[in-house]
């Protein structure tokens, strides 16, 4: 049990009084004891329909079903929901708040250093969230059922797998439980081939130095748990919009060797595996990420289907999205298989959704790969790891790459914040569905020429510069909105960019119109309607199916955890609100 929950012991004590109603009435046996986290990474509410996903579809109808919720914070990505859905603390609070973070405190290196959220480990995930030494859903079950109980985060991405799974370490300087297990497809490179094919890889526990349970068989070589990613790109290397982010192997599909299937069907096998050898773990966190890669590549509402058994049907959305739905239907099969399905509660929602770049700001360009270890910088060639998208995302330097081969619309920014015979303030920006930007100077005067910079890039509707205190943002302007743009804009563009506030986060935001993307076909990460708005349904027999009208943030879903599983809490160390649900 590690000492830092004797602080929990505190929490019991003053929740005990404040728990909702729901909560309350939860107490005893009539309560789940185990909670699954199915997250359909990209997964937006018209995307069930749009590729008859049934069994989502029929855990919607079965659950307390959110029609309205929404992510309620920014960055909506994955690197950041994650560990917001586990913390039920917004990004402001957690360490880091979007796919670029400014190390102020030192934590990583020396401070003040910029990082790239989505290339860091998950030891330098470890030290943000050790450094901020807040609980998490893990800490809250170990505290109710015991030291032997074992949290279990599964994706195909380290990004979400690691942000869900890593809590903070004991006084002591002991890891994460040593009992729980993060379990991401990429792992380490496999030491020899496989089936005559180089290129593959074994899972590792992301809970270092803890090994994988003996029950995933990984010392036997090229067994299930080996996975191809090797260089094929299943012909998306060659057709755009696709190949400016093109796929790399098995991670995200399930490929053609039934013996070694990836992707979401990877994951499900993961968790399934687990449920059935493993009586120990009281939550499980499985992210399939399928959706999200393919969504990427040519927009949430791609309608390629291609012949089938084919690689034109792997590489397109409908294939993947019915893939995901299958995956679901299997893990819930095997919950109710093994006796389960009672004492769990199932929450399934998505990280964030996403919009297609009708309006696209990137560029589509192919360019030479050279071996250096710098990603997009034209002046020293670009490294075998870089694609067009992370040109398109990222401009600056971080602690190791150099993003250097802009967009004409960051190259503009960058020009326009260059006094003449001097070198630019835009010391690193990240551009998806909204503009993050960090600067050399960050004092006032200087933050507001940047966000009236950033008010004239194209496709941005809105801009804020962060205040002194670093706590929210200010609205430095607005240009012309739609109708439907304007009133979602009014209802919720202020909160969801205060969420990122922080010293680490961005000095200046820009917001962008729907259905404009600067990074690649299918994005997200901003505040527009298309992006925040997710499924949410909470699932367990001793809840009544009801659609409930009230809007859900991820924020809120720990503390709702909590309370439909009876284990006290203080309201006070979270910023999200339990949601009282119904009960039968």
């Amino acid at each position: 049990m590690r000492s830092r929950l004797t602080a929990l012991a505190g929490a019991v004590a003053i929740a005990a009084s404040v728990l909702s109603p729901a909560a309350a009435r939860a107490q005893g046996p009539e309560r789940p004891t185990r909670v699954l986290i199915l997250i359909l990474d990209q997964l937006r509410p018209d995307t069930i329909e749009r590729y008859d996903m049934d069994n989502v579809a029929a855990l919607i109808e079965e659950g307390v079903n959110f029609p309205r919720a929404i992510v309620g914070h920014m960055a909506a990505e994955t690197v950041i929901s994650h560990n917001v859905i586990t913390s039920g603390l917004f990004p402001g609070h957690m360490g880091w708040s979007n796919e670029a973070h400014r190390d102020v405190a030192g934590v990583l290196g020396a401070p003040g250093e910029m990082y790239v959220t989505s290339s860091m480990s998950c030891a330098q995930f470890q030290a943000l969230i050790e450094a901020g030494a807040y609980p998490k859903l893990q800490d809250f079950l170990d505290a109710e059922f015991g030291e032997g109980s074992r949290f279990v985060s599964i994706a195909q991405k380290r990004t979400a797998a690691c942000t869900a799974g890593h809590t903070s370490s004991a006084a002591d300087g002991t890891p994460t439980d040593p009992d729980d297990v993060i379990l991401q497809i990429r792992g380490r490179s496999a030491p020899v081939s496989c089936d005559g094919q180089p290129g593959w890889r074994v899972p590792e526990n992301g809970n270092a130095p803890n090994p994988v349970p003996a029950y995933f068989d990984l010392a036997t070589t090229c067994s299930r748990w080996w996975t191809w990613q090797a260089a094929n790109a299943y012909g998306t290397g060659e057709i755009l919009p696709g190949r400016i982010y093109n796929l790399d192997g098995n991670r995200f599909v399930p490929g053609f060797d039934p013996a070694h299937l990836g992707g979401d069907v990877w994951s499900a096998d993961a968790a399934i595996t687990v449920i059935e050898n493993d009586p120990t773990w009281r939550g499980m966190l499985v992210s399939l990420g399928g959706i999200d890669k393919l969504g990427h590549m040519w927009g949430p509402e791609d309608s390629v289907t291609g012949p089938p058994g084919s690689e034109e049907e792997m590489r397109h959305l409908p294939f993947i999205a019915r893939t995901a739905d299958r995956q679901v239907g299997r893990i819930l099969a095997a919950l109710e298989a093994a006796g389960l399905r009672d004492e769990t509660l199932v929450v399934l929602t998505a990280d964030h959704a996403a919009q297609t770049g009708k309006r696209f700001h990137g560029r589509f360009d192919t360019f030479t790969v050279g071996s250096n270890i710098n990603a997009c910088d034209p002046a020293t060639g670009t490294s075998s790891f870089a694609l067009r998208s992370d040109c398109n995302w990222y401009y600056g330097r971080d602690a190791d790459e150099a993003y250097l081969d802009p967009s004409p619309a960051i190259a503009q920014l960058r020009d326009a914040l260059t006094p003449p015979g001097g070198t630019t303030n835009l010391r690193f920006s990240y551009q998806d569905s909204h503009v993050a930007v960090w600067l050399h100077d960050a004092s006032l005067a200087r933050k507001r020429e940047a966000a009236a910079a950033v008010l004239r890039l194209p496709g941005v509707i809105a801009s804020y510069y962060l205040d002194e205190d670093a706590d929210d943002y200010v609205l430095h302007g607005t240009n012309r909105m739609t109708g439907a743009e304007r009133r979602w804009f009014e209802g919720h563009a202020e909160a969801l960019v205060d969420t990122m506030a922080a010293p680490y986060g961005p000095d200046v935001v820009g917001l962008l119109k729907d259905e404009t993307t600067y990074g690649v076909m299918g994005d997200h990460g901003g505040h527009q309607r298309l992006v925040q708005r997710i499924p949410m349904v909470f699932s367990w027999p001793g809840l009544q199916p009801r659609a409930m009208r009230q809007e859900i943030r991820l924020v809120d879903v720990l503390p709702t955890i909590l309370g439909v599983m009876g284990i006290p809490f203080d309201p006070a160390s979270f910023d999200g609100t339990a949601v009282p649900l119904p009960r039968r």
